[in-house]
């Protein structure tokens, strides 16, 4: 029996819509505030959006109060009025990202719906989105890339579906596409306009849909100007360099620049497809054997081609650009989950046909468990604490499971089974993961409870300092936004060149004068602070870390004659 024999059932359907609500609660809700905010993305993301709260300015982003330029604001947007709902968290700063996976998951059952005459089709797509690895992960994770691509595949799946419809509902549709694109641009800027004319323009043009893009596509453009200027103005009457700063350093010189910022050779997506896509792209072998021999049948004309375009281009956007992170491809994953979900809904998923792509993924899982076993035992330091033997026995728990499930998977004559073995093999360790992070990683990668509590252990009136490194993550623990910078100005670096940056970054002689006159200062580093800032420090500096995160605190004499504060004390 095929999935799609099994989907025919009402029954089946209703508990198939109950379970993806089930999973999007456990897979994305669940755990979304239980570990403290990374650096840099998650208190970077998280800072500037609590500044704009409290400001209440929604035109500039700045960043520790320096002007940031690195990205438009809705993303900002949002996670303000997260944290106005949900306070200053964790989970505030990453509902957005979970809400966005959300969408762009209705997204893909829509697709399903609209373009594919199947029952099976929409819930299984629905179903695969959810359980791949990118999409989970990112999903749980403070940053704008969901937010981009949710609005980013609205807009496309709005335009595609304008072309086949006529009158006020093609008109509502390419206004819809046009108010979605312009949402995106407001999220990451340009590549919300670029990506979907490389997608749509070839499409259009292979179906000779000319008339349709001589005659209807320029709604969709009105629209997203529409969306886009009264931000656009307001930024540009602000702060007059935005645009200049925005376009040529942030795009241009990140897309061809040999020095953009995480640059990375042109097969990198490729290398890392298996982790990204897992467990679904093992399947590929058999999803081409569905497409080729019985998919499901198109009810638009195109879409399959659309899809495929939808996939491709993109992705081999973000490989020929000079910076590329594993994150770039989310958009891709959209299409990809239909794609998969067409090939597998008529398959007979016989032993025999998936075998050799379960048995893969499975020597997959086991490398990992052993690879990571071995790290924890022979790493030259301490991953796993003796007091943190639960945390290792969960994670490796958690590994077991999804051994246990590709197993089953293989074994089972049960088409449904199969799939919804193989979709939650991951599912317990990407749960595991936050609750059983191990104090080594949180020591590289999550400073903020230690700037906070460091500095409720100091005066009111303390002036704190940081460098480059670590200043967003002190601005957010310590809810300033008056941090001066030393060492290096990393990501506010144009803020500090600035007119309103100037003053904010100190030479080590600077930090010594201001240590000479304030009655207390407080210096956190991201790495032991380098020999010119310890230099300036006087005898009485009271010290102390949290493994890479380093905190010394001068006080005047007069301050120490008496019973300011009380000493510094580690986590």
């Amino acid at each position: 029996m095929t999935i799609e024999e099994y989907f025919e059932s009402p029954r089946i359907r209703s508990i198939g819509t109950a379970l993806l609500i089930v999973l999007f609660f456990v897979a994305y809700l669940l755990t979304l505030g239980e570990r403290p905010l990374f650096i840099p993305d998650e208190a970077r993301y998280g800072e500037i959006a609590r500044e704009m709260l409290a400001s209440g300015d929604w035109i500039v982003p700045r960043l520790n109060g320096l002007l940031y330029f690195e990205k438009p604001p809705l993303g900002y947007w949002l996670n303000s009025a997260s944290l106005w709902l949900f306070g200053e968290t964790p989970f505030g700063v990453r509902i957005s990202s979970a809400l966005s996976t959300a969408v762009a998951a209705i997204t893909v059952f829509a697709i399903g719906r609209m373009f594919f005459a199947s029952r099976s089709v929409p819930y299984l797509a629905t179903f695969i989105f959810l359980t791949t690895l990118e999409v989970q992960a990112t999903g749980n994770y403070g940053v704008l890339d969901p937010v981009f691509a949710a609005a980013l595949n609205i807009g496309i799946l709005a335009m595609a579906a304008s072309s086949y419809s006529i009158g006020r509902r093609r008109f509502g549709l390419l206004a819809v596409a046009g108010v979605f694109f312009g949402l995106a641009f407001l999220t990451k800027g340009f590549l919300a306009l670029a990506l979907p004319a490389l997608v749509l323009t070839p499409w259009l043009l292979i179906r000779k849909e000319y008339a349709f893009l001589i005659r209807h596509a320029w709604v969709t453009v009105v629209f997203a100007v529409l969306t886009i200027a009264p931000w656009a103005l307001a930024i540009h009457l602000a702060q007059p360099d935005f645009w200049h700063y925005f376009f040529w350093v942030e795009h241009i010189q990140r897309f061809a620049g040999q020095n953009a910022q995480h640059k990375q050779p042109f097969y990198f997506f490729l290398m890392f497809l298996p982790a990204l896509g897992f467990p679904w792209i093992f399947l590929l072998p058999a999803t081409l054997k569905g497409l080729r021999d019985k998919p499901a049948p198109q009810t638009r004309d195109g879409a399959m081609l659309l899809l495929v375009l939808w996939a491709i281009v993109p992705f081999i956007f973000f490989s020929i650009a000079s910076g590329k992170l594993e994150t770039y491809i989310l958009p891709c994953f959209v299409p990809l989950s239909v794609i998969t979900a067409v090939g597998l809904s008529s398959l007979v998923l016989s032993k025999r046909a998936i075998r050799v792509s379960l048995v893969l993924a499975l020597l997959t899982v086991i490398l990992f468990s052993v690879a990571l076993a071995i790290f924890v035992a022979k790493a030259d330091e301490v991953v796993f604490t003796s007091d943190e033997r639960l945390k290792q026995i969960a994670i490796f728990a958690s590994l077991a499971f999804a051994l246990a499930a590709l197993s089953y998977a293989i074994l089972t004559r049960n088409q449904v089974v199969r799939l919804v073995s193989i979709g939650l093999s991951m599912v317990p360790f990407l749960i595991a993961l936050p609750l059983s992070m191990p104090e080594a990683t949180l020591m590289r990668k999550a400073p903020t409870a230690f700037i906070t509590q460091t500095y409720s252990q100091v005066p009111e009136d303390t002036v704190v300092v940081a460098n480059g490194s670590l200043v967003r993550a002190v601005s957010w623990g310590t809810r300033r936004a008056d941090v001066f910078v030393i060492e290096n100005g990393g990501e506010t670096s144009y803020g500090l060149e600035s007119e309103d940056g100037r003053g904010r970054f100190l030479t080590a002689d600077d930090l010594k004068r201001l240590i000479a006159e304030k009655e207390s200062v407080l210096i956190f580093c991201k790495g032991p602070c380098n020999e010119a800032t310890t230099a300036v420090l006087p005898p009485n500096t009271e010290s102390t870390s949290y493994g890479n995160f380093y905190a010394h605190l001068t006080r005047s004499s007069a301050s120490n004659s008496g019973d300011a504060a009380p000493d510094m004390k580690s986590p």
